[in-house]
């Protein structure tokens, strides 16, 4: 798998002095993909609206120059950064989903991967969950874009469903949204390392909404074993 598309590793957490990797680039990273990832994980350290140019550059080992020749400002540099983080995690999570055979098994994989990457990269997650709306404006809009995305996904559960005994579209959104809330405050915690506990729950809580409880309850119990085996399994064919 190349090391510019990988599953992060606890190896990976910033304060381990791991390094993320969400950027692709050849050979040597170019110097504006270093100020994007910079400018994450500053952003998921500080917060954003504490965050300067200096700030960035000095994470980046960049020159003020280099990052003026590419961005207009602060917010150009984060709004990048943020599409550019948003789509990558957007792109993971789908594919690991569709590398499944049924809905509750992709469900169940893609949130074991979002949930792994927020405890192993927790300042990058807290830049994509927690900052934009202090960011406000484009970064706003891709946040938005990312929610949306991520819930017609979580929607084609209705798909597999009886039409009669389906839920309402609107229930997808309901359930990004609670996942998101629950993530946010995970993220905001002193123990972000802890996310993927939060796996058994939120399975249950959201197939729950689309095939009831006996199916719930079902998810709940073989969610931590099935979950690390697939996603695994899926992960090792991802090009």
């Amino acid at each position: 798998m190349p090391a510019t598309d990988r599953i992060p590793q606890p190896s990976d957490h910033p304060r381990s002095g791991g390094r993320v990797v969400l950027f692709p680039a050849h050979g040597k990273r170019r110097a504006r993909e270093r100020l994007l990832e910079a400018m994450l994980l500053v952003s998921g350290e500080m917060g954003y609206e504490r965050v300067s140019v200096q700030d960035v550059i000095e994470r980046a080992k960049a020159s003020r120059a280099t990052f003026y020749k590419h961005f207009d400002d602060k917010e150009g540099c984060f709004v990048a950064a943020y599409t550019e983080a948003t789509e990558w995690l957007y792109q993971r999570l789908e594919t690991v989903a569709k590398r499944q055979q049924s809905w509750k098994e992709g469900l169940r994989a893609a949130l074991a991967e979002l949930l792994e990457f927020c405890a192993n990269q927790p300042a990058v997650a807290r830049a994509i969950f927690v900052e934009a709306p202090a960011a406000g404006g484009d970064a706003m809009a891709q946040h938005d874009l990312l929610m949306e995305r991520l819930s017609g996904a979580v929607d084609g559960a209705r798909r597999e469903i009886r039409s009669r005994q389906a839920p309402p579209p609107v229930t997808a959104a309901f359930m990004v949204g609670a996942i998101e809330t629950l993530v946010r405050t995970k993220l905001m915690s002193d123990e972000p390392e802890t996310a993927p506990e939060l796996l058994p729950g939120i399975l249950h809580f959201v197939v729950m909404q689309f095939y009831g409880e006996d199916a719930a309850w079902e998810e709940l119990t073989a969610a931590p074993i099935a979950t690390w085996h697939s996603r695994r399994e899926a992960a090792t064919r991802i090009p």
